[in-house]
């Protein structure tokens, strides 16, 4: 026959009580704060309002986060770009800033391989079109930029993993990217084509990796000051994002590919990115150089790496 206990199962119903009060409410609150950065992050720009701030950047070296892997850094009246999309229709939030407003100002525009969430066809066909920015891009991309979007070939600089180039003054170090996939897999048709860029404008080294799995390449870099990094599942995640950054010690470390498109089951991994649980694992030294940007969120990038000047 099964014993029960009438007395001690009271007990631990009330012992509980207090502490299922609490899973609840800290639930509630992490919904709440949720739900509250999200709608934080989708402060609205009217037309032409980033481009007045960004015009207005006269001196010194500035980054601003338009969405997704997309920046647009400035150094005096230099302007450049990476992974700019700015035209889908596919994103949740839409961007600050419109391709057309951006062509005439933008003298660089640098994509990290084929796939449409960092080479857009829209914004780049319209950059090409209204200005007259130079093209940064792998091989794998030069076919459609040419065919597809009619982008003059002398307007296009191919870049290869390891093989460094400057444009005027700026210095570019193409880094190898190897695709991810779900399950933490490399993506089964990677293309060793695929770059990731150091960039060094204004005295200081940007790492944009685009997509890749965490590389020895990665490991081996040296004076990084600015870290762009994707902390997806197809990208370098959670526990290789943290060896990441522990190993560079960037003075600024700046959380991409993520809260710009719409999140579905089938997406997801390359959607949702885990900035805050990168952040917690972080020692307070790095946490105090990591910076969660809204969308179209400026950040000044200061000779001392320990001012952080950030402002919408």
């Amino acid at each position: 026959m099964e014993r029960t206990y009438p007395y001690l199962q009271l007990k631990i119903v009330a012992i509980m009580k207090p502490f299922n009060l609490f899973k609840g409410t800290l639930l509630l609150l992490v919904v709440f704060l949720g739900a509250k950065e999200r709608l934080h992050a989708q402060k609205a720009y009217a037309e032409g309002e980033l481009m007045k701030e960004i015009k207005s950047h006269k001196t010194g070296l500035a980054a601003w986060w338009t969405g997704h892997n997309g920046w647009l850094i400035k150094y005096n009246d230099i302007l450049i770009g990476t992974d700019l999309a700015l035209e889908t229709k596919e994103r949740s939030i839409s961007s600050p800033i419109s391709a057309e407003e951006l062509a005439k100002e933008l003298d660089i525009s640098f994509i990290s391989h084929e796939h449409g969430d960092h080479f857009e066809r829209e914004t780049s066909e319209i950059l090409s079109k209204n200005g007259n920015c130079v093209f940064v891009m792998p091989a794998n991309c030069k076919e459609t930029a040419m065919q597809e979007l009619n982008i003059p070939e002398n307007r296009i600089k191919v870049a290869s993993p390891r093989i460094p180039f400057d444009i005027g003054d700026i210095h570019i170090e193409p880094v190898r990217a190897i695709h991810g996939n779900p399950k933490f897999a490399v993506f089964y048709d990677a293309n060793l084509e695929d770059c990731g860029y150091v960039i060094t404008i204004g005295g200081k080294r940007f790492l944009q990796m685009g997509d890749t799995v965490l590389l020895e390449d990665h490991l081996f870099l040296k004076n990084v000051d600015v870290l762009f990094f994707s902390p997806t599942e197809h990208n370098t995640h959670i526990d290789p994002s943290v060896i990441l950054i522990n190993e560079l010690e960037p003075a600024y470390i700046l959380p991409q590919h993520r809260d710009t498109f719409k999140v579905t089951d089938q997406n997801r991994y390359w959607t949702s990115g885990y900035a805050h649980e990168v952040e917690f694992r972080l020692s307070k030294t790095l946490q105090d150089r990591y910076h969660i940007l809204d969308i179209g969120e400026k950040i000044n990038i200061h000779g001392n790496t320990n001012s952080v000047d950030k402002n919408k």
